[in-house]
């Protein structure tokens, strides 16, 4: 892969936007991509916390596995978003596991290239910090999510978060085509499959989905409406 390619996908990051032309050549030049298929795995839990993630193009899941075999999925990263942003400590290990939900590419820092990057940039190092933040914000509002409402409500939520971020245009609404299934849908929400269903069904009754299965089709306002209807 030729650089000035790199450096464009680099630029559009949060993270890098700010960067120089020559600052970006030079991360460029020890940043590879990394190609996965749909179900392979990036890292899991566990494995050393050794590189950041961009996404150049694709999806990737993040998710938390537990003794018992269940999953809970935490989110989902798309385009020139970033992800494995852990890198404290050189003894670190990823607490999550992240799994390539389709076709996808990835641009991998090394953790030696970012800690050099973050010496000599504290606005750099000032960014990730409020990345992180920001996860943890989302984090903890989605786990408030999860107490407080009702299963559709919380479909519903999630629906519409998801919407905003990956949505296209319908001329019925807005499409998501993520290659996330109702069983996907129940580990993102903290329930079962069969619950999932009942509550698509319901949204698709009040006229909040008029698509309840992939690529799903929502009313972003219908959506709105019946989530601050639970509130």
């Amino acid at each position: 892969m030729n650089y000035p390619s790199l450096v464009w996908h680099l630029k559009r990051t949060e993270l890098f936007a700010d960067l120089e032309l020559a600052e970006l050549e030079r991360v460029a030049a020890s940043t590879p991509y990394c190609s996965y298929q749909p179900g392979e795995v990036v890292y899991r839990m566990d494995d050393p916390a050794d590189a950041l993630y961009f996404v150049r193009s694709g999806l990737v899941k993040i998710s938390k596995l537990f003794p018992n075999g269940k999953e809970a999925i935490l989110g989902v990263i798309g385009q020139h978003d970033t992800f494995g942003e852990l890198l404290l400590q050189p003894e670190e290990r990823r607490p999550t596991q992240a799994e390539a939900l389709e076709r996808t590419t990835l641009i991998v820092l090394p953790r030696g290239e970012l800690q050099k990057l973050l010496a000599t940039k504290p606005d750099l190092a000032m960014k990730l910090i409020r990345l992180m933040a920001a996860r943890l914000f989302e984090a903890q509002s989605w786990t408030a999510t999860v107490s407080a409402y009702s299963a559709p409500e919380r479909v519903a939520s999630l629906l519409y978060r998801l919407a905003r971020e990956f949505g296209r245009p319908h001329n019925q609404g807005v499409e998501l085509d993520l290659k996330l299934n109702q069983e996907d849908i129940a580990r993102m929400v903290g329930a079962t499959r069969e619950t999932v269903s009942h509550s698509l069904s319901k949204l698709k009754k009040d006229g909040a989905i008029v698509r309840a299965r992939t690529p799903i089709i929502v009313k972003m306002d219908a959506l709105k409406q019946y989530i601050d209807q639970g509130e």
